[in-house]
């Protein structure tokens, strides 16, 4: 009972963070805290336990359960949504219960039970907590659900918009095309999907609400438990968890920076993807350096297509970890690894697979050399160039003039220390051990990817993101090699961490207000970079003079762990944001009230594999010629229903039209013209036969007339049904 009392911090901050939100009573947080432990964790950690065997500790096998489990509640909602039987999801870890219950009862105890220290508890324990509060204060607070809230982040709407679908159907459409199959990484709203079908609570609320927080937990349980794996101590798990939670902690001060990485709080793919590739990482490790049972194979195949089928970037990863230490071995023992190489083809026939689902995710990439220095606002001022992300040759435009290789340095020496926690592993470099040859070939596959790929959303990101973890292992390994001499790694880590949050509030004081001018941009950033120098001459001085028999890789930690937050403030600096809002308020993405309500009154009184024709496929409202942002998700996502064609941005074909015509692809002319033609026939100059094309053909039923972005015609009351008006909105039922 003692080792569990530290877990209720993080619940007690959850409780008090959603009672300053007041959208979400006690029922639905209950609600949710069941389905996830008694359809996820529990039936994934008995999974666990019977494939491979318990870590010994239930922290750790919860969190590696959690994995396991969502896998197979995602196989079951595959099952029961492809033959019409959502409803009954809930029978399908129930049979895992049961079948435990009668047959396995040994599994529900741990057989040769080794705890982990109070400290470790109480470290993982606190870092849940930073996640808690940032996640409901701070990005919660500053997204509030529709229709209170006056713009959307437009992720979220689209996020939204998946979910709704994936409660209807396996293999889903695209929901603003319908009819058309879609080809993005959505596992994670699946997962989604699965808990809506099973808690019977609504597609938004898990999305805005409840979703995401256990995900949190079970990223900080799924790092730690690689770093100990790896370093074969305790602490560095702790450690691994305060590095990913610290830069979480400026969201307490600045919400409207919206950190995401490498734990994202605003892409739910990221988290999902992210904890299954630290999960398979585990699992691999177990199979091929450990002496693990093959009945692991039972956990790697499964867990590698779902973390392949939330990120593209997953699976990258764990071939480049298998194949780097696959030649190591070949290198040092002049011996074929035949277990690595059939592991890695196996991997990258998973990565062939769910390539199929995740396709129009890439779509538009190239490849650039430091093309992710474009995604800076700073970067664009300082060198003229105007080069779109997806766009351009194999070296970076400004490359090529010599004038602005200063402030390339600059720039770069930006990204290096936003990615502090993506470099700080690879102290592991020259050990002889094919597992810090595994982190290695993630590490340098999450960097080769980061520079190297040119994606039209800057995704490229995405891979040092996913990397992450494998470096905060590799970093604490290097750290616990080097502290077993000195024997005082915890008070060093101890006082790291303070030192973090001093150093947090120096900066606080230190920003400023970021100037529109191109002089005071670089300023900014620069005042940044030499923080973080000043801030490790300090600590490189506080070391000689006490801590100097600990060797390198504790200082590697202290410094890590000191500077982890400044990510979150050079984020918001090198934005050039001078407005801060209570809550989101993006002029381009500002919904109406009557749009808002209008969607969730559709939403309500429609069935949910109705199709909508609207008018609302660009955002802001009021810009629907060629050319306006294909983002609008309000129909799709609001209302959660299909639709005849609205935001098609994220589609394949449209992100493929990167750069033509000196546009972005959210700006590209819509890849289904005549979808757009009739929709503005039917509404502007609407005829029999044009609505009766709409019913037959695409199967419309309703029509979601927006005047805000067009006339509506007055000869669709007497060829249809008005059902409801509020507002500049209105909308009409077709007959049969």
């Amino acid at each position: 009972m003692k080792r569990s009392l530290p877990w209720l911090l993080p619940i007690v901050v959850a409780a008090v963070g959603f009672v300053s939100l007041g959208d979400v009573g006690p029922g639905p947080l209950i609600k949710y805290a069941a389905y996830f432990a008694l359809a996820i964790a529990l039936p994934g950690t008995l999974l666990l336990r019977a494939a491979w065997r318990s870590t010994g500790n239930w922290a750790e096998d919860l969190g590696l359960g959690s994995v396991v489990g969502a896998t197979w509640q995602l196989i079951g909602w595959a099952i029961f949504t492809a033959v019409g039987w959502q409803r009954w999801l809930i029978v399908w870890p129930a049979i895992v219960l049961v079948g435990f219950a009668i047959f396995g009862r040994r599994h529900w105890r741990i057989a040769d039970p080794k705890p982990l220290p109070a400290a470790w508890t109480w470290g993982l324990a606190v870092s849940a907590a930073v996640m808690m509060g940032a996640a409901t204060f701070g990005v919660m607070a500053y997204h509030p659900m529709p229709p209170n809230g006056e713009a959307y982040y437009p992720d979220f709407l689209y996020h939204l918009s998946m979910v709704n679908e994936l409660t209807r159907t396996v293999p889903p459409e695209i929901p603003q095309v319908v009819g058309e199959r879609l080809e993005y990484h959505w596992f994670a709203n699946a997962d989604m999907a699965a808990a809506v079908d099973t808690t019977r609570l609504t597609p938004m609320v898990v999305l805005f609400r409840l979703w995401v927080l256990p995900w949190l937990v079970v990223s900080l349980l799924v790092c730690a438990t690689l770093a100990r794996i790896v370093s074969r101590t305790w602490w560095t798990g702790v450690l691994a968890a305060l590095a990913l939670a610290a830069p979480q902690l400026f969201l307490l001060v600045d919400t409207s920076v919206n950190l995401a990485p490498p734990v994202s709080l605003l892409s739910p793919s990221q988290t999902f993807g992210m904890v299954a590739a630290v999960a398979v990482a585990v699992f691999l490790i177990e199979l091929l350096f450990k002496g693990g049972t093959r009945w692991l194979w039972l956990l790697i195949v499964p867990v590698a297509i779902v973390g392949g089928g939330s990120k593209p970037t997953v699976l990258p990863l764990l071939v480049a970890a298998l194949g780097l230490a696959a030649l190591y071995l070949l290198i040092t023992t002049r011996r074929l690894p035949w277990r690595l190489v059939g592991t890695t083809v196996a991997l990258l026939l998973v990565g062939a697979l769910t390539f199929l689902t995740v396709a129009g995710s890439t779509s538009g990439s190239r490849l650039q050399f430091l093309a992710v220095l474009k995604s800076l606002p700073v970067y664009t001022a300082a060198t003229g160039d105007t080069t779109q992300p997806g766009d351009g040759g194999l070296i970076l435009p400004a490359l090529a003039h010599g004038h602005v290789i200063g402030t390339l340095s600059l720039l770069l020496g930006l990204l290096l220390t936003l990615q502090a926690m993506s470099w700080a592993g690879f102290g592991v470099v020259g050990r002889k051990d094919p597992v810090a040859w595994f982190l290695l070939g993630a590490m340098i596959a999450g960097w080769a990817g980061y520079l190297l790929i040119d994606h039209p959303s800057v995704s490229e990101s995405y891979f040092v993101y996913t990397a992450a973890p494998f470096s905060l292992a590799g970093a604490g390994w290097f750290a616990a090699s080097s502290a077993r001499a000195a024997r005082r790694p915890v008070p060093i880590a101890i006082a790291a961490f303070a030192l973090s949050i001093v150093y947090a509030g120096m900066l606080v004081w230190a920003r400023g207000v970021p100037a529109a001018s191109t002089g005071r941009q670089l300023w900014s950033s620069t005042r940044m970079l030499l923080v973080v120098l000043g801030i490790t001459l300090v600590l490189l001085a506080a070391w000689r003079l006490f801590f100097r028999q600990a060797g390198g890789g504790m200082f590697v930690v202290l410094v890590l762990l000191s500077t982890a937050p400044i990510s979150s403030f050079l984020q918001s600096a090198v934005r050039g944001d001078t407005e801060k809002a209570p809550t989101y308020r993006a002029a381009r993405w500002w919904v109406y009230p009557d749009e808002a309500e209008a969607a969730l009154w559709l939403g309500e009184n429609s069935a949910p594999a109705d199709v909508v024709a609207t008018n609302t496929w660009c955002r802001p409202a009021g810009t629907t010629a060629p050319g306006c942002d294909a983002r609008g998700y309000l129909v799709s996502g609001i209302a959660g229903r299909r639709t005849l064609i609205e935001g098609w941005a994220y589609t394949n074909q449209a992100m493929a039209k990167q750069g033509n015509g000196g546009r972005r692809y959210t700006e590209q002319p819509s890849p289904w013209p005549d979808r757009v033609a009739l929709t503005n026939q039917a509404l502007t100059a609407p005829t029999r036969e044009v609505l009766r094309q709409l019913r037959n053909e695409f199967g419309v039923r309703w029509l979601y007339a927006d005047t805000r972005n067009g006339p509506v015609s007055p000869a669709l009351d007497r060829l249809a049904v008005r059902r409801h008006s509020i507002g500049k909105v209105l909308m009409y039922e077709l007959g049969e």
